[in-house]
């Protein structure tokens, strides 16, 4: 922009009429412009039909500035003026609007509101008064806030359980009717963009105001109370007024519309879902167990008497309120003696609402599946019913549904949240910069006014000035740093030069600067030598060779950076980011530091600048292109650095800097010199003298204190004597004895034992505390408390106040000391044991010295920031959610509580007051939606289910994942080095490590005692050396031969010697030497050559152990550099071909005898069996038998059940195979002993665990060899056996990777595992001190509690012969608390402890029904902290450990390649696993092939998909208990469906003949249409099989995946199933490991709880009695899905309060179990399906999906039918014409295959993959792409003659010569006329254009041309 550019932009005009004139008159201009422009167009048309037509590069639409848009906050650099034209119309700030008719007003805080300046409601202009005043209130900051006030009046008004009186609702509707009148004043309707109804926020406004006056005055309309709920939704309202909730509620938006794929997705396979559930067990559900009706009525009974008997509901099993379901099939439940299991009896189960009997139910029962809502009741209720084996059924949607649709849904939400973030934090960094630029700008400007060179400004303002309107100066930037100016550059006048050097430095990549203050810590700059009170001015770099001063107006307008709060500089590199292509472009007047500056009239980038060559330069650049000849240059202590930093920031290199002859001396600047060049100092000098500096200064000096210096003031004086404590100098020596004292590691480290010792004493109090225990607990806290006081006092001194205070650590210290203090005093008082839950915050303490705390605090600190926001639309969902729901049921719950015959008494969970509503949507939060959906559905019908399904779907699924989405983006990887980065020395760590440090003085004193003594003892022997082995031993490890491998730092070295060493020893290698490596990774050996005789052998021991400095002069040249960044080298494994030794060196090297025993002849038949052996262990067959053994073993231990007893044969047969199993097992170990020698079998973890599995069975079978078999540990130890499976892992590819990868992840796990531990123990000490004991209360005989009018406290219980009992979770001490908090956490068995703890009273109280209600507060928060944070951390650690995984295997190959070449190389590897297919030959038969076209035509298939679909419909409408004439009905329908499927079956088979048989699908088509008629024919037949052939029609709904990729809106669709399916290998193998854990812990369970009660959660189908139960138990709680009651079940033998071994394993076993299963394998699915989504969303939106190529094979079959693989050069342009987006190319594609350059083969043909290649090189737009090998096939010939390229060339030298021919023969005959025609045929364009071709490597060429130009110019000479 040019000077009057930046003039106009910073003023404010009014908006006057002359303005609206303005407006209309550029309309019409543009207009009128549009009109010529078309006229134009259409002539040109005509003109040029015969030329080639070019893209036009016509420039992008304007688009309006982003940082002007309505509702924004004015841009810093506008803000000066604003204040004058605050609530005044002035002309609009944006130049997009120039010829719209709009004007702006600014409000009081300078927000920008946008208006249309047509007549609002057409009378209003934009100049009435009227329209002014309600302007002017409308902008005004206090309108928004009284409207906000209105709103939170009103939300609390609603909450009321008793509506508010009318005038109140008449009040609020009158404010509101009041906003929107002067909103519509303002703005007008609707008619125009900017009024009133074009705002969406506004419709919500507008119906809500609406709504209140219709009921107010259309009283006929009875109670529209369900109208009136929509008053609620003003609570949003809220959302437009608070800026901070608009992104994330976007992010919400941009959420819901992305998950539109996913909902059709998830409705899909839930229907699918629902209907196999419909097929299978619709009606089942009805069975029920009747006593049998013989022992009352007789066997001789009517039907009349049989059919009244059994529906008689006292004749059923009734277990509390529910009858059980029964079943008759295998595995399914049974019913005790004298009942009998009969079908279609009474109502479903759940009051009639779980059932599979039509669609509707099996669909909602298919979601609250996927939900895994109490999903295990419904498991248990279809197992009773139909038998253990439909498990499969709840293992695919529980797998599919469950695990991957909910996590796709999280998926997506995380990423729109991400992107809305990054969005954020890049419009905050850019206003921060701009606000930063413009403050500066304005010190700056300050600064100058003072300044004493005063004078000098003002003379040379003339000059500049005059300069003005002059163009201005250019410079462009060499690498070099040199400069050249622009030839047209003026002189300018510049300023003379304070006296000072400067610390403003020019980089020397052109027009990027840096403007620095003070050096920091991370210099990425050159850095002067400057004193630093100088370093403030913006003065040119002195060594710059062409820099001047700057004028007046540079300097004015010069944007200074203060330090930025890090400490970090702020440069202006960060500044002009705008330039890096990663930078979003800005908007067109965001500042004068805009850089697409329209009016800038050159483009001032050389080719040498970096910066993009299209962009023009911004303003600020401009402002710095100051350059002169000759100009005054200060020379500078000058520090060349090397570039620090990635983002490329300012990097300089050192030019001269000499001051012109002609110029003065400047008698203040010392620093000038004549000397040439500044002078080179080292970089470790500079940091010395920066310490120095920044040491001696103590904290940084600000730019205000360096310019002026003030006398001191009274309030600074009082800040050193109170604050700083600088008093006299024996203070200050106390001072400094003190810190001595407390400021030590040892004192830090005490304090942190303290913090512990005094966690533990508070983790100690419990329900029933001795006296002795109490006074010693109180005892410690006085001491502790006393102790962390003495601390905080002691640190106060020494560090004065004002430093004491700058760490937050040590304010959070002194607020928790001062809490103690003041609960020490107050201990009398009542009520207050409230602040001795604050002593539980000294636990957060230990964070200092633990990291990954201290991590997870910052995270939960940091997400906090963020989640406020998000808190508060979560609150806004609830509340309005909550009122809605107490608005549309609380009449129903009070008519259902005050009439006794529907039901009696208010249900616990109801919408009757505000916070028991509140408490059910926050239920519904937390995944439980279903059991409250049925208390309200009994209570007010079948309303509620919309209601909570919408509160589940926006509650859960969609706020609640964007919680989850934060928490993960908070848990990046930035995050876990921010904290590990911390330069906060950890004084925990140095304590630790002087202990270390000084242990290991003491073993070296020891170590050098002893060596002295032996040495005195022996005397060396000397030993001859031998030239093998006279190399010296380094470091006590053997030395490397020849040519042997040493890894140092990741990097593998090969060492050579220089002279060769006549005889090495062949046997040799490099694992006996004693190398050290690590686990696990063997070394290549070499193979022996010649026999191993006596000789080869004997060199084994003598071993030369001389020192390292007795180097020989052969070996003088081994160098072993390892040094440098770790590299990653591809090598070739070589097996191990040989057993290591037997012995290691130290044994050889002692006892000598053992040398001569190895070389006798036994010695050597003993190294030939080993080597015997070593083959057979590593013969493939020996693996496979050895994992048959371990399969069968583990086979056998799940027959060890309970009723094995019962089969003494089958426990004798068991009792052998053990022994043999146990006897293989030990052969196997001592074959591998013997094979591989004890250290390499010692020193792999994999065979550390098979010796210990075999141990534990030698130590089992000699237990039973002496009978000792019963013993309990015996019996322990034979529970142990369960994990012999775990043997099979490491011999399992697939899950060896995903077990490694656990076992890396694990430190991380069980760190957070600790940190939830740590977190959970507040809470766990809160909860004993509020409900120890409490949970006690008095039941009758049948477990039932009494009420309080009968009952009120433990004396009267007793006395009445009651049972004073305890619940069985309770909060009694912190291990019971931990169990409690342990099932909230996880939802299950929550909410009883709920209610235990609301009803509770006092202790030795009976509990009264809601006594404590708020209560529930305490669970919320839990729920909050330690649920919805702890937890989700699990995901968090695990994904981010997945990450890191993936960056250490990142391939070595793609590491070295560049974003493009990246894409490429995918699109290539996945090229290559395609092929074009032969296609199938048309029928000779002319009908035949008729039948063919017909069946191969896509419509064809899509038919019959909507035949199939509509075969789903009629699926769908049948249900149970159908009426006969609908079930007639769907017969018929089905009938003709079914000759439907035979004809295209009979078709298809005509049309393709044998080749039908080759497409899977059509296979799978065929078994249904067979099995469809043979169902038909033989009804009665089929019904007894397991699978109904109707199942299978609903299979053939899968076919729908063929259809999809025929619809181009599906893409996101198919995005989505492909993710999964890239994700189904990874997702197979984690699920074998959950089988794996769950194998182990069935064989476990049935080992321990073989004999438990079925009561609780336990019951005859669901125990752990035999393998198969415990298994589908266990699945069932891999879910966490009812394990509270599995856990009640187990332990129902144990008394209350009594201590029971059952209860400790019983929960020991399943917290292991949930911790292993739910928390960590289950969220490895998660990650893996939340990566591979990222991945393939990312694969669709860069590069092609192998679906782009499946597509591209499908194609070529229709032109290459025999699958040649080649297509004749002439059809090229048809087909690829013929291809589908995105590898199509649409004709005229003539020269866009020229420019392609496609090999062309002999024959004119051209190679399929060729033209593949050649299009995705076009996709992608890569151009210098590497090589990838081509996997062409031997028996193609692929023979290159010419590319495209070189025929187009050719022909063109062809038409040329011809026509050069022609005109010499022309010249020579003389006629022209003879061959004119021929001319024309011959050359069509002979003035055609220059056509530029770039052109990549093929591979049929080796030579890469980068540009080929084909002049097609007749004349002109030819270029190529």
């Amino acid at each position: 922009m040019d000077e009057e550019g930046v003039e106009e932009y910073r003023t404010f005009r009014p908006f006057t009429r002359d303005s609206l004139f303005n407006i209309e008159r550029r309309i019409a201009e543009e207009h009128a412009a549009k009109e010529a422009h078309k006229l134009k167009e259409a002539g040109d048309s005509d003109d040029s039909e015969d030329e080639i037509e070019e893209p036009s590069h016509h420039e992008p639409d304007p688009k309006p500035n982003p940082k002007l848009e309505a509702g924004r906050k004015l841009p810093p650099s506008m803000e000066e003026g604003a204040s004058k034209f605050v609530g005044r119309p002035i002309e609009d700030l944006d130049e997009y609007y120039h010829n719209q008719k709009t004007f702006c007003v600014i409000g009081r805080d300078k927000t920008i509101y946008r208006f249309n300046a047509t007549n609002a409601l057409f009378i209003l202009s934009p100049f009435n008064p009227i329209r002014r005043v309600a302007l002017y209130i409308l902008v005004h900051p206090l309108f928004s806030v009284v409207v906000m006030l209105t709103i939170i009046v009103n939300c609390v008004f609603m909450t009321m359980t008793e509506g508010p009186e009318e005038y109140v609702e008449q009040i609020f509707t009158g404010i509101y009717t009041f906003e929107a009148s002067t909103k519509i004043l303002a703005r007008g309707i609707i008619l125009t963009p900017f009024t009133y109804l074009r705002d969406p926020w506004n419709w919500l406004d507008f119906f809500v105001i609406s709504i209140a006056y219709l009921t107010m005055w259309i009283k006929v309309l009875g109670n529209l109370s369900a109208l009136r709920t929509f008053r609620v939704l003003r609570a949003l309202k809220t959302v437009a007024v608070i800026p901070g909730l608009k992104t994330i509620v976007g992010a919400l938006l941009e959420a819901v519309r992305r998950l539109r794929d996913v909902m059709i997705l998830t409705v899909f396979v839930l229907s699918i879902f629902a209907l196999v559930g419909m097929q299978l067990y619709s009606g089942g559900l009805r069975q029920k167990c009747v006593m049998n009706w013989t022992i009352e009525l007789g066997p001789n009974i009517t039907d009349e008497e049989w059919l009244a008997f059994v529906n008689d509901t006292d004749h059923w099993w009734k277990e509390g309120d529910d009858y059980i379901v029964c079943g008759n099939g295998s595995g399914a439940g049974g019913c005790k003696e004298n009942f009998t299991c009969l079908p279609d009896l009474g109502d479903n189960p759940n009051f009639g609402y779980t059932s599979f009997d039509n669609f509707g139910w099996a669909l909602l029962c298919a979601f609250r599946l996927m939900t895994q809502d109490a999903w295990e009741s419904l498991y248990k209720l279809v197992l009773r019913a139909e038998g253990s084996a439909h498990a499969m059924y709840f293992v695919l949607v529980i797998l599919l549904g469950s695990f991957y649709l909910v996590n796709l849904i999280l998926a997506i939400v995380a990423m729109s949240y991400d992107e809305q973030q990054k969005q954020d934090a890049a419009d905050a960094a850019d206003e921060a910069a701009e606000r930063m630029e413009e403050e500066e700008r304005r010190e700056i400007l300050s600064q100058m006014t003072k300044s004493p060179s005063d004078a000098s400004f003002k003379s040379d303002q003339y000059n500049s000035d005059k300069a003005e309107d002059k163009e201005r100066v250019s410079l462009t930037s060499d690498q070099s740093g040199g400069s050249h100016l622009h030839p047209n550059s003026k002189k300018r006048g510049s300023v003379s030069l304070p006296g000072s050097p400067f610390a403003y430095r020019r980089s020397s990549k052109g027009s990027q600067f840096s403007w620095k203050k003070k050096p920091s810590g991370r210099a990425t700059d050159r850095q002067p030598l400057v004193y630093q009170t100088l370093e403030s001015l913006p003065l040119p770099f002195a060594d710059d060779s062409a820099a001047v001063t700057p004028s007046s107006e540079d300097l004015c307008n010069f944007p200074f950076h203060k330090n930025a709060p890090n400490g970090r500089r702020y440069s202006f590199a960060s500044q002009t980011r705008r330039h890096w292509p990663d930078a979003r472009p800005p908007s067109r007047r965001s500042s004068f530091a805009s850089n697409v500056s329209r009016n800038s009239r050159t483009s001032r980038y050389s080719v040498h600048s970096p910066l993009d060559p299209l962009k023009k330069e911004s303003k600020m650049d401009t402002l710095f292109n100051f350059t002169r000849k000759g100009s005054q240059r200060v020379p500078d202590v000058v520090v060349d650095k090397p570039r620090l930093d990635r983002d490329n920031d300012s990097v300089s290199s050192l030019g001269s800097g000499c001051v012109g002859d002609k110029q003065k001396m400047s008698p203040t600047n010392t620093f000038l010199c004549p000397s040439p060049t500044a002078a080179n100092v080292d970089i470790k000098d500079v940091m010395v003298l920066k310490d120095l500096i920044d040491h001696a200064s103590g904290h940084r000096r600000s730019f205000m204190s360096v310019v002026s210096v003030q006398p001191e003031a009274v309030r600074d004086k009082l800040m050193n004597y109170l604050c700083l404590w600088n008093c006299s100098p024996n203070f200050k020596k106390l001072q400094y004895f003190v810190s001595l004292f407390i400021m030590d590691a040892f004192v830090d480290l005490f304090i942190t034992l303290c913090i512990v010792v005094n966690t533990g004493f508070m983790a100690l109090d419990h329900w029933d505390m001795n006296e002795e225990l109490k006074r010693v607990s109180e005892f410690a806290n006085l001491l502790f408390t006393g102790i962390f006081a003495a601390e905080a006092f002691l640190k106060i001194l020494a560090l004065s106040p004002i430093n004491y205070f700058k760490d937050n650590w040590n304010v959070f210290d002194s607020f928790i000391v001062l809490l103690s203090l003041m609960e020490l005093m107050l201990e009398a008082l009542p009520g207050l044991s409230v602040l001795r839950a604050f002593r539980l915050l000294r636990v957060f303490k230990l964070a200092k010295s633990w990291p990954t705390l201290n991590m997870l605090i910052a995270i939960v600190g940091r997400t906090m920031g963020a989640l406020g926001n998000l808190t508060i639309v979560l609150g806004i969902v609830v509340f309005i959610f909550a009122v809605m729901g107490q608005q549309l049921f609380r009449d129903s719950y009070q008519r259902y509580n005050n009439d006794s015959d529907i039901g009696g008494g208010m249900p616990r969970w109801n919408f009757d007051d505000f916070l028991h509503s509140f408490m059910i949507i926050f239920r519904v939060l937390c995944g439980e939606w279903i059991e409250s959906m049925w208390g309200c559905m009994r209570v007010a019908g079948y309303s509620c289910v919309p209601f909570f399904l919408l509160t589940m779907v926006i509650g859960n699924l969609v706020v609640l994942n964007l919680f989850l989405a934060l928490l993960l983006s908070s848990f990046g990887a930035e995050s876990l080095q921010r904290s590990e980065a911390d330069d906060e020395p950890n004084k925990l760590a140095e304590a630790v490590d002087r202990f270390k440090r000084f242990g290991a003085w003491v073993k070296v004193k020891i170590i050098v005692c002893l060596k002295v003594k032996l040495r005195r003892k022996t005397k060396r022997p000397v030993i001859a050396l031998s030239p093998s082995s006279s190399r010296p031993e380094l470091n006590g490890k053997e030395a490397l031969a020849d040519g042997q491998t040493v890894v140092g730092n990741g990097k593998a070295y090969e060492l050579h010697q220089t002279q060769d060493t006549e005889s090495l020893s062949p046997n040799k290698t490099d694992a006996e030497k004693g190398l050290d490596l690590p686990d696990g990774e063997k070394l290549p050996r070499r193979s022996s050559e010649g026999s191993m005789n006596k000789d080869s052998k004997s060199m084994l021991g003598s071993e030369a152990s001389s020192s390292a400095s007795s180097l020989s002069e052969s070996e003088k040249d081994i160098k072993v550099e390892a040094d440098g960044e770790p590299e990653i080298n591809e090598v070739d494994i070589v097996y191990v071909k040989e057993p290591d030794d037997c012995l290691c060196k130290v044994c050889t090297r002692k006892f000598k005898c053992l040398t001569t025993i190895e070389e006798s002849k036994t010695g050597q038949l003993w190294w030939k069996f080993r080597c015997f052996m070593f083959r057979v262990t590593e013969h493939k067959y020996f693996e496979t038998f050895i994992i048959t053994m371990i399969l069968a073993s583990s086979s056998a231990l799940a027959l060890e059940d309970e009723y094995l007893s019962e089969r003494p044969i089958l426990k004798a047969i068991l009792m052998y195979l053990d022994k043999c199993f146990t006897a293989i097992f030990i052969l196997e170990m001592l074959v591998k002993w013997v094979a591989f020698g004890f250290k390499t079998y010692f020193t792999d973890a994999w065979c550390w665990l098979d010796f210990i599995i075999v141990s534990l069975s030698i130590v089992l079978l000699a237990a039973e060899s002496f009978n000792l078999g019963d013993l309990g540990a015996i019996k322990a130890l034979r529970t142990l056996r369960a994990l012999r499976p775990l043997r099979a892992v490491s011999r399992w590819e697939g899950m060896r990777v995903v077990v490694n990868a656990l076992i890396k992840a694990i430190p991380s796990i069980f760190n957070v595992l600790l940190v939830c531990l740590v977190f959970w123990l507040i809470f766990g000490i809160m909860g004993v001190q509020l409900f120890a004991g409490k949970f006690h209360k008095c039941v009758d005989e049948n477990n039932e509690r009494l009420n309080i009018s009968i009952v009120d406290h433990r004396n009267q219980c007793e006395s009445q012969n009651y049972t004073w009992t305890n619940s069985k979770i309770n909060f009694d001490n912190v291990i019971n608390a931990y169990l409690a908090l342990f099932q909230v956490a996880t939802y299950k068995g929550w909410i009883d402890i709920m209610n235990d703890a609301i009803d509770s009273r006092q202790p030795n109280q009976q509990p009264l029904y809601e006594d404590n209600r708020y209560m529930y507060m305490y669970f919320v928060l839990f729920i909050i902290f330690g649920s919805f944070f702890t937890l989700n951390l699990f995901i968090g650690v695990i994904i981010d450990n997945f990450n890191q995984q993936k960056k250490k295997q990142g391939g070595s190959l793609e590491m070295f390649m560049t974003d493009d070449q990246k894409k490429y190389y995918m699109a290539m590897k996945r090229m290559q696993s395609k092929s074009p297919q032969k296609s199938i030959p048309k029928p000779k038969l002319w009908i035949a092939g008729v039948i063919f076209e017909v069946t191969t035509n896509q419509m064809f298939d899509i038919g019959i998909m909507v035949v199939i679909l509509l075969n789903m419909i009629t699926m769908m409408i049948e249900h149970e208990g159908m009426i006969p004439e609908i079930d007639e009905a769907l017969k018929y329908i089905n009938i003709v469906f079914i000759a439907i499927f035979t004809l295209e079956c009979v078709l298809k088979i005509i049309g393709l003949r044998q080749f039908y048989f080759k497409i899977p699908w059509n296979v799978f088509d065929f078994v249904v249409v067979i099995l469809s008629i043979l169902a038909l024919s033989l009804a009665g037949f089929f019904e007894n099989f397991f699978v109904s052939p109707t199942l299978l029609r609903v299979i053939r709904v899968f076919r729908v995946g063929r259809v999809l990729r025929l619809v181009k809106s599906a893409k996101g669709i198919r995005t989505l199933l492909f993710s999964l399916a890239v994700s189904l290998p990874a997702l197979f193998n984690i699920g074998l490991l959950l089988a794996l854990v769950m194998f182990i812990y069935a064989i476990m369970g049935m080992n321990f709880f073989m004999k438990a009660e079925e009561e609780y959660g336990l019951d005859d189908a669901f125990n752990f009695k035999t393998f198969f139960r415990s298994f589908i138990l266990l699945f069932q709680m891999c879910t966490s899905a009812g394990w509270d009651g599995v856990l009640n079940g187990l332990i129902a033998r144990c008394k209350p309060n009594e201590s029971c071994a059952e209860y400790t394993i019983a929960t020991m076993y399943l917290v292991t179990y949930l911790v292993i299963s739910f928390l960590v394998v289950v969220n490895m699915y998660i990650a893996v399906i939340l990566e591979n989504f990222s991945q393939a969303t990312e694969d669709v939106q860069q590069g092609l999906t192998p679906d782009d190529f499946d597509m591209y094979y499908e194609k070529w079959e229709k032109y290459d039918p025999d699958a040649t693989q080649y297509i004749p050069l002439d059809m090229l342009s048809d087909f690829v014409d013929f291809l589908e987006e995105p590898l199509q190319l649409q004709k005229p594609n003539h020269f866009m295959l020229v420019k392609l350059d496609i090999p062309i083969c002999e024959g004119d043909m051209c190679f399929c993959r060729d033209i593949l290649d050649a299009l995705t090189k076009n996709f992608l737009g890569t151009t210098e792409t590497p090589d990838i090998p081509q996997q062409t096939e031997a028996e193609t010939e692929y023979v290159v003659v010419s590319s495209t390229l070189k025929r187009q060339k050719e022909h063109y030298a062809a038409k040329i010569i011809q026509k050069a021919y022609r005109t010499f023969r022309r010249k020579k005959h003389g006629s022209e006329d003879e061959y004119e025609d021929n001319d024309e045929d011959c050359v069509d364009n002979g003035d055609a254009e220059t056509v530029v071709v770039e052109t990549t490597s093929s591979h049929a060429s080796d030579t890469t041309e980068q540009q080929k130009t084909v002049e097609l110019h007749a004349d002109s000479d030819i270029v190529a």
